[in-house]
């Protein structure tokens, strides 16, 4: 069972650990595939060219279509709008990072 050590910190018991090792195998087959995903991907763009629409016997198999989106330049907003109408826009928001931490292995 895990075990809080102290407030915000929490041991790992070996269910865990067992989670934390499939996890990391995950990321790194995640990581081969969007490698293999990337090459096929670069592959299929060089043949559709400047074209949409890839048809394979006949039936689409791929759309390669252009987006376009309009943003807020918040820099340049900085640049040009007075502070207090800055400090009137902004919002702060939160959220939790999970990251792994990389350990030596013995």
């Amino acid at each position: 069972m895990s075990m809080e050590l102290e407030k915000g910190v929490v041991d790992f018991d070996e269910n865990i650990a067992m989670w934390l090792e499939q996890y990391r195998h995950a990321l790194a087959k995640k990581k081969e595939w969007e490698e293999v995903g990337d090459v096929a991907r670069s592959h299929i763009e060089a043949a559709l060219g400047e074209n949409e629409i890839g048809l394979y016997k006949g039936q689409e198999v791929v759309r390669f279509t252009t987006v376009t989106s309009m943003r807020f330049d918040i820099k340049r907003a900085k640049e040009i709008l007075p502070p207090q109408v800055l400090d009137v826009l902004e919002v702060q928001s939160n959220h939790r990072r999970f990251t792994l931490v990389n350990q030596e292995q013995e």
